[in-house]
């Protein structure tokens, strides 16, 4: 074989090592970018399990305060129950309030009207005493003025009997 001339060398350009250092370095430029992408996509899925995470302590939070809500309503619906119930009971009892102090009123007036009849009464049952006082005294007065003379009498008709008797026995 003979050797070319160092001419023909240069003329024919071999490129092969220029296509394997291409290739090398687009090779290692698709690597790096695999990586990163795989970097981005590991603190991704990171971050989306996290964000999952949190989503789900958000709902459970939402459904713990939906709970919370539910008897809250029920709560209130109770107590709008109770308070209705103690409003009607409340009315029953005024209305009952105002019966008893009717009937206190009235039986007030009778009670003070009886109580004026008791203590006109008594002043009438007082003077009652005094004049019965005052006539037991005038009876005793008179008593004590005419025993003499009923005394004598009664003597002149005890005499009068037994003189009738006497006259009759015999």
């Amino acid at each position: 074989m003979a050797i070319a001339p160092r001419n023909s060398r240069r003329s024919s350009i071999d490129i092969w090592p220029g296509f394997v250092d291409a290739l090398a370095q687009l090779l290692m430029v698709i690597i790096f970018i695999l990586l990163v992408f795989t970097a981005g996509q590991f603190y991704l899925s990171e971050a989306l399990s996290g964000r999952d995470q949190a989503l789900q302590k958000l709902q459970a939070q939402v459904n713990e305060l939906g709970d919370l809500l539910a008897m809250e309503r029920r709560s209130s619906a109770d107590l709008s129950a109770q308070l209705e119930s103690s409003l009607t009971e409340r009315g029953q009892l005024a209305g009952k309030l105002r019966d008893a102090d009717a009937i206190v009123s009235a039986d007030k007036e009778k009670i003070e009207l009886q109580l004026r009849e008791i203590e006109s009464l008594r002043r009438d049952l007082d003077a009652l005493k005094s004049v019965r006082a005052d006539l037991e005294a005038k009876v005793a007065a008179l008593a004590q003025q005419q025993a003499p003379q009923e005394l004598s009498a009664l003597r002149d008709r005890t005499k009068e009997l037994e003189a009738r008797l006497a006259a009759e026995a015999e």
